[in-house]
């Protein structure tokens, strides 16, 4: 189990941990007026709208938290090292702070009052109400996102070293330029001897072969830029925001629950793929593999 919580876990981005938000706390609200559980049938009909006020207060207080969650503690909320036992802790604030915001709204409309019992019976309710299948949901869609990704990384890898069996690579004798944003420093290389490009800041990071040693090379640039300089090179993927990978200098490929991390050759780093661009790199492979 404990081997589990460490494995790595999808962070939602910020607009979908909004939409994420506005759904559940819509599906909330439904929820409490139709079958109005926890009591709240004496406030059934004649006072409707404070069994809806216990809905909104659950989704204004999950939205921000989410807010103040990715904006002021943004160095936490980083998918590279987003874990489960990340996810269900950071669930089990959200029920937490629900407890508070509930407390405070059920003492202002009479329902409550501010007592220690009362802090723990709503903290009782939401936290049994909720954590079980958050943490179920959480494990189940991280064992179906592994194997999924994990599947589709092994079908990637075949297809590389089917590709690499059947075609020799194509080195060119071609050479391509970078330019920086002065117009004045460039990157110049053999675009066959690329490995990877980074986006580093102001920077880009170019990871090449040379007299066969890895090398890297700094220029104050754009990956955009950059990509639109490797237009024209079919071989050039950009994988993520912040990478362009050598399509033909991966040399196998590992999926785990965030997705597909790529192994590039010359043990030159392993390369995450964004989620968005998952098919896309696999069409690409499989059809690369096919000609």
């Amino acid at each position: 189990m404990l081997q589990k919580l460490k494995q790595p876990y999808p962070l939602a981005t910020f607009s979908e941990a909004m939409k994420r938000d506005l759904f559940f706390g819509l599906f909330l609200t439904v929820f409490l007026l139709v079958f109005t559980p926890f009591g709240l049938e004496v406030f059934a009909y004649e006072r409707i709208h404070i069994i809806a006020g216990y809905g909104l207060v659950f989704t204004v207080t999950i939205v921000m938290n989410d807010v103040i969650g990715y904006h002021l503690f943004s160095g936490l909320f980083n998918e590279a090292s987003w874990k489960v036992s990340h996810q269900i802790t950071w669930a089990f604030l959200h029920l937490l702070i629900l407890g508070m915001t509930n407390l405070a709204f059920g003492f202002a409309v009479g329902a409550f009052p501010i007592t220690w019992l009362s802090f723990f019976k709503l903290e009782l309710y939401v936290i049994a109400c909720a954590i079980i299948p958050i943490t179920l949901i959480t494990l189940a869609r991280q064992n179906y996102l592994l194997r999924k990704n994990s599947d589709g990384a092994e079908t990637i890898s075949q297809d590389i070293r089917e590709r690499k069996l059947n075609t020799a690579a194509n080195s060119s004798s071609s050479r391509i330029m970078f330019q920086a944003e002065n117009n004045k420093d460039f990157f110049e290389s053999d675009p066959h001897a690329i490995l990877w490009i980074q986006s580093q800041d102001n920077y880009v990071e170019f990871a090449f072969v040379n007299e066969g040693k890895v090398r890297k090379e700094l220029l104050r640039s754009t990956l955009g830029k950059v990509e639109s300089t490797l237009s024209s090179y079919p071989n050039f993927f950009r994988c993520h925001r912040a990478f362009i990978v050598n399509l033909d200098k991966i040399k196998s490929v590992q999926g785990n629950s965030q997705g597909y991390r790529l192994q590039m050759d010359e043990d030159s780093g392993e390369i995450p793929v964004a989620r968005s661009k998952n098919r896309s790199l696999k069409d690409l492979i499989h059809e690369r593999a096919q000609s």
